[in-house]
């Protein structure tokens, strides 16, 4: 697996696990790990999903340290890690990874629950969804 592939979210509330593995180039299963060991517990247990410093420690194990911004950008860097909201199906934080080839979505078709989840390259932040914040990669 390579830096910024499609990483399809295997766990109901994994998107922001997905997002870790593909700004990684690790797989699903061991970003979920590394995930699971700073909330404490399963990614779908407690509060489902994951805490913006969940994902922040989780990547400074791996020497990526992220600052979060409130502020929406045109041009984040690759490597942000973007939350965005909305409503159905997007009724909760969903979380997306900026990369070389535009967003990607480790849930693309979330409105056809019946079909396997895909991960997709899309341009823009999914249709009926705003931004909240952004964890944005940090260089030095």
């Amino acid at each position: 697996m390579k830096k910024f592939d499609t990483v399809a979210q295997l766990d109901e509330w994994g998107c922001g696990v997905a997002c870790v593995a593909s700004l990684l180039g690790i797989s699903y299963r061991e970003a979920y790990w590394y995930l699971r060991e700073e909330k404490g517990e399963a990614i779908n247990r407690g509060t489902p999903g994951l805490e913006p410093h969940h994902i922040a420690l989780a990547l400074q194990k791996w020497k990526v340290k992220v600052v979060m911004d409130w502020e929406e950008s045109n041009d984040f860097p690759n490597g942000t890690i973007v939350c965005v909201e909305g409503s159905e199906p997007y009724d909760g934080c969903h979380y997306i990874l900026r990369t070389p080839y535009g967003w990607t979505d480790p849930w693309v078709n979330m409105d056809t629950p019946n079909e396997a989840r895909r991960a997709e390259h899309i341009e823009s932040y999914p249709e009926g969804t705003w931004f909240l914040f952004a964890l944005i990669p940090i260089t030095g």
